[in-house]
């Protein structure tokens, strides 16, 4: 793994990063068989990427970066990017705004057991895995109000897409590998889900917090895959949320003030 990072005169910050793995490795977990019996061989890879990171003394900077991947073995390869704009209103108000993108190509992942021979002799389980395509969107947008120097409110909004489409199903092999089969399922995913947090803090006493979070939360998984994230969005707030209160108190007492 190689990796340089520089600070500019103006404060920017450049970073730069490549890992290489010469080298197949088995993934003695993804099988799920509990037993480590049937590892899956994971290719050997190339992964590059960097970011830049501008000033945030000044009231509008921004984060970007963004990096690849090759995987041979099965022709797989992605790329993400993720971009990262931050405004300081005033002394007490600050905005931020993260989007983040990660999309794979031709991944290796387990689908479930198929065990129609399981009544045959000898009995055998084949372990089906999918050659597919991953699609990840992250959008976070907090805000930050301090209202003294002892109380401030902040606001978190996440909205999250996660999206895989299975290509073809292969069967493991005892070598790691693995080969075509005749598999059919539905086993694609369309994963969406939103969260929202408000939390009011209150530094009433040195070293003592109290803290009021309200959370929303709603998630929604299928295997009809929505390629337009508005369509999201709406199907996502058509279903039911979760919503709680929670109220933390840290106090903090010296031991010495007692020995008094």
């Amino acid at each position: 793994e190689l990796e340089t990072k520089a600070t500019l005169k103006n404060y920017t910050t450049v970073s730069i990063r490549t890992n290489i793995n010469p080298y197949e490795q088995y993934d003695f977990y993804e099988a799920r068989t509990n037993d480590l019996l049937h590892p899956l061989k994971r290719s050997k890879s190339i992964n590059g990427g960097g970011w830049i990171s501008t000033d945030y003394r000044k009231k509008l900077a921004i984060d970007i970066g963004g990096g690849v991947n090759i995987k041979p073995l099965y022709e797989g390869y992605g790329y993400r990017w993720r971009i990262s704009p931050r405004y300081r209103i005033n002394d007490k108000i600050s905005l931020r705004y993260v989007l983040s993108i990660r999309n794979e190509f031709n991944d290796i992942g387990f689908v479930t057991n198929d065990t129609s021979g399981i009544l045959i002799e000898p009995p055998q389980v084949n372990y089906i895995f999918a050659k597919r395509n991953t699609n990840m969107i992250t959008n976070v947008l907090t805000t930050n109000y301090i209202l003294n120097n002892k109380i401030d409110l902040s606001v978190k909004l996440r909205y999250h897409i996660d999206q895989v489409r299975n290509i073809e199903f292969n069967t493991l092999g005892n070598d790691g590998y693995i080969y075509e089969n005749k598999y059919i399922g539905e086993h694609n995913i369309n994963y969406t889900t939103w969260t929202s947090d408000i939390a009011f803090n209150w530094w009433f006493a040195p070293g003592s917090q109290m803290s009021l979070v309200w959370k929303n939360g709603i998630d929604n998984e299928s295997s009809i895959l929505i390629n337009h994230w508005t369509e999201n969005l709406k199907e996502s707030f058509n279903l039911s949320q979760e919503n709680s209160i929670s109220l933390k108190v840290i106090y903090y007492l010296d031991y010495l003030y007692f020995r008094k």
